[in-house]
């Protein structure tokens, strides 16, 4: 998990501050930093792409596509997923604690866009030192946001 203090400024004006994204990565991040792939999760995704996932012990969501000799090879590939703003496996969302009454944000949560999303992706893979992206790939919900990259 990543916890970015300082938040994000959301499209629509609001400061949803401090933010945390639950994120899983899988393979090597070379010296260079340049063979990372970021993976977009549809709507009822999460973070667990290829592992097992820890509640529903389910294989995740593309595990036939990535890993080790797959299409998204691992072997070859830093490849990051991350919960998306708002996601209910560990990101900032409704369920949370809004600082502002001490009690969950539920319904007040802000109304957060596709673009939304992608910028607390571009946020984490600043803190992670991440520049350039070999591939961001991801289907339905997933598929939004890489337009949107």
């Amino acid at each position: 998990m990543t916890v970015l203090e300082t938040g994000l400024t959301l499209e629509q004006g609001q400061v949803l501050a401090p933010v945390t994204l639950a994120w899983r990565a899988f393979g090597t991040l070379n010296a260079a930093r340049s063979n990372a792939v970021l993976l977009c999760h549809a709507l009822t995704g999460d973070q667990h792409a290829t592992d097992t996932h820890p509640v529903s012990g389910k294989p995740g969501w593309w595990h036939l596509l990535v890993g080790p000799g797959r299409p998204i090879d691992t072997n070859r590939f830093y490849v990051i997923c991350a919960n998306v703003l708002g996601g209910c496996m560990g990101t900032t969302g409704p369920r949370d604690t809004d600082p502002a009454t001490g009690r969950p944000y539920g319904l007040r949560f802000p109304v957060i866009t596709i673009a939304d999303m992608v910028r607390a992706q571009s946020d984490l893979l600043d803190t992670m030192g991440i520049g350039d992206l070999m591939l961001v790939a991801g289907g339905s919900m997933g598929g939004m946001q890489v337009l949107e990259w």
